[in-house]
């Protein structure tokens, strides 16, 4: 190639190149001084991810999903907020952020069975649920723990929702109505007492011109509902007659004992001594663990010893009153 012609191809080569610089930076400064027209940003809160994707399509502009919420009043996948806000100018191409919905957040029903209330109310604390309802019922679980739940254990729920639960009283307490103890002798009431799940509670002395130790009244009443173990109060007849009165006063003593654990049955008997002198009153054979309840009258100033077999177990003194 002649050397005049290469170089003619050379500077033509070089005012290409500056022709396409300088188009370039024209265009360039033509796009920063004049802007292109902006597109008013639609709403899509309240629509589908897909859906709002193809309304912001439609105007040219992109979507980006920044963050998600769960909420427990709109479904998953609906967008929950957006920016910018809608009816804002913005440049096509542009990216509206968007929240979406995550739904209802479903936890894991834990199981309560077998624990307090307490202790189930702080469980479900730390899980972000709550309890509901409570309800009782008695049942051999001791008091205070739970017996059921609703929903069962390991089963999907919202922590809105929270849990029913029954919570145990404890087992309940046998029931019976008062039998009649009045006019009965005072040893055959509490005889019958011990045959029946109650206690004797006081016993107390009224004067009366009848036959000595006999139950006048009761409490509770015949016919009251009451609980096993419930203590009995009788009141009981002391002779008593103004003209004859002696100047030593009977009184009766209570007390029980409880034959020891062995493997046969042994007699529980009194021995009483006051001022009218010495006497035995035997109970007869009793099993062992057996709980009797002992009555003795004691005139003035006396004691009573108790024997289980041929054991003295016990000593109760007794002094004249006043």
């Amino acid at each position: 190639m002649p050397p005049w012609l290469r170089s003619f191809l050379k500077w033509v080569g070089i005012f290409v190149s500056l022709m396409g610089i300088a188009l370039g930076m024209g265009l360039l400064t033509l796009r920063i001084l004049v802007p292109s027209a902006k597109i008013e940003v639609p709403s899509v809160v309240g629509k589908d991810i897909k859906e709002a994707a193809l309304v912001l399509s439609e105007q040219n502009l992109g979507l980006k999903v920044v963050g998600t919420k769960f909420s427990s009043e709109i479904p998953e996948d609906i967008v929950i907020s957006q920016l910018p806000s809608p009816k804002a100018k913005v440049r096509r191409d542009r990216a509206i952020e968007v929240v979406l919905s995550g739904g209802r957040r479903v936890v894991v029903v834990p199981s309560l069975i077998g624990k307090r209330l307490r202790e189930a109310e702080l469980d479900l604390s730390r899980r972000g649920s709550k309890i509901n309802s409570i309800s009782y019922t008695y049942s051999e679980a001791a008091e205070s723990q739970i017996v059921a739940q609703d929903p069962p254990a390991r089963t999907s729920s919202t922590r809105k929702e929270g849990l029913d639960i029954l919570v145990s009283l404890g087992p309940r307490t046998p029931q019976f109505y008062m039998p009649d103890f009045t006019g009965k002798e005072l040893r055959k009431g509490i005889d019958l007492v011990e045959k029946l799940p109650l206690n004797i509670g006081k016993i107390r002395e009224v004067p009366f011109s009848g036959k000595e130790g006999i139950i006048l009244s009761q409490s509770p009443l015949l016919g009251s509902q009451v609980d096993a173990e419930a203590p009995i109060e009788f009141r009981v007849g002391v002779f008593y007659e103004e003209q004859k009165r002696s100047p030593l006063a009977t009184r009766w003593i209570t007390t029980s004992v409880t034959v020891p654990w062995g493997f046969t049955p042994k007699e529980v008997k009194l021995e009483i001594s006051d001022t009218q002198g010495t006497r035995t009153v035997s109970y007869g054979l009793r099993d062992p663990g057996e709980k009797v309840w002992l009555v003795s009258p004691i005139t003035g100033t006396g004691e009573v010893k108790i024997y289980v077999g041929e054991e003295l177990v016990g000593i109760r003194m007794v002094r004249e009153a006043g």
